[in-house]
């Protein structure tokens, strides 16, 4: 077996403070004899000791206790084995999880069990039956990501009566996705629109302040209306967007990324978007209009990528610090990055203006 060793749990509640958050990666099923051990700057595999099964878990138990929400446990990998999921009723105290990159999941059950769980990363490559989600219990969860959905049948509907689901990302398809408008606690939601299911269940997300689309397709997002606190708004290879409507219905929007839309033409900002500072366009080409963009009130920064934006350096709003302009052709670039530091601006993008996009 290639790489038999599995990570020593205790290394990580020595590390406890040092990095933010660390994560247990369980490549293989967890044999009755446990080689622990750690790889050489080359790569070569050591085995430090060989302990008991029941003696490695609770390694795993105690740096669950010690770590809480800071450690993820992830298993992962397995050679392509099944999944046998029954091994977390022996790790209770996991209050992170990710299962991914797997065949299959046996036993998905025993994920809702995990009383004290409150994050999820799910992503087999196989789900054997679509009410999974309502098994492993995604209503008790604060944040959830189904990794990629191998079935467009999973059923979507337990998301109706997760009132604790704080960040939900769905890099899939499912069915019911009208149900996500349940989750009213909902701050961060990245998704793939469909032509199959309307948008308009958004607008019960009253607390939503980052909302990302990725992939997927759809013409337009004007179904979704004002959304009271949304500060990021995301669009990335969208298939046939076209329509982002007046953006300036998102009163608090702070932050706004297209990238890779070759669609949309027009984008419609105001005097309205009081808070917003940072526009990232990539990847645009039929861009020919940013209307409004030279009364917002608080803007900072603006980038545009292969788009046919052109702007007048002599009126561009006072708040501006970062502008770049940047055409597919490299010749030119220079001249507009002089260009834009003679007016005492910074041809870069701003450190603040991106965010991840899923």
């Amino acid at each position: 077996m290639l790489y038999e060793i599995l990570p020593d749990p205790r290394a990580l509640v020595a590390g406890k403070g040092k990095v933010a958050g660390q994560v247990l990666h369980i490549h293989r099923t967890i044999p009755e004899s446990v080689p622990v051990g750690h790889f050489t700057d080359n790569g070569v595999e050591v085995v430090d000791e060989v302990v008991a099964r029941g003696l490695y878990l609770g390694w795993i138990e105690e740096a669950c206790a010690a770590l809480g929400e800071s450690l993820e446990v992830r298993f992962y990998d397995h050679f392509e084995e099944e999944f046998d999921a029954s091994v977390l009723d022996e790790l209770p105290g996991i209050r992170s999880l990710a299962i991914d990159s797997l065949p299959v999941v046996r036993h998905p059950e025993a994920i809702g069990r995990l009383s004290g769980l409150t994050s999820l990363l799910f992503g087999p490559r196989r789900i054997l039956d679509t009410r999974i989600l309502s098994a492993v219990g995604v209503e008790r969860l604060e944040h959830f990501t189904l990794a990629g959905t191998p079935t467009p049948a999973i059923d979507l509907s337990p998301f109706a009566d997760a009132r604790s689901l704080r960040s939900l990302r769905l890099l899939g398809h499912g069915k019911n996705t009208e149900a996500i408008g349940g989750a009213s606690a909902l701050t961060e939601l990245a998704l793939q629109p469909s032509a199959k299911f309307s948008l308009e269940f958004i607008n019960r997300l009253e607390s939503l302040g980052s909302l990302k689309f990725v992939l997927g397709s759809t013409t337009s997002i004007r179904s979704i209306e004002a959304l009271p606190v949304l500060q990021d708004l995301s669009f990335r290879e969208v298939r046939n967007l076209e329509d982002l409507g007046d953006l300036q219905r998102f009163a608090r929007l702070r932050r706004l990324q297209v990238s890779d839309q070759p669609k949309v033409a027009e984008l419609h900002v105001g005097s309205r978007n009081a808070a917003l500072e940072h526009l990232y366009l990539y990847s645009l080409p039929r861009l020919h209009t940013l209307e409004g963009f030279l009364v917002l009130p608080a803007v900072k920064s603006l980038f545009a990528y292969d788009s046919r934006l052109d702007l007048p350096l002599s009126q561009l709003p006072p708040t501006l610090t970062h502008l770049q302009l940047m055409s597919k052709a490299v010749r030119g670039r220079d001249v507009h990055a002089a260009q834009v530091r003679a007016v005492a601006l910074t041809p870069a993008v701003h450190p603040d203006a991106t965010f991840f996009y899923k």
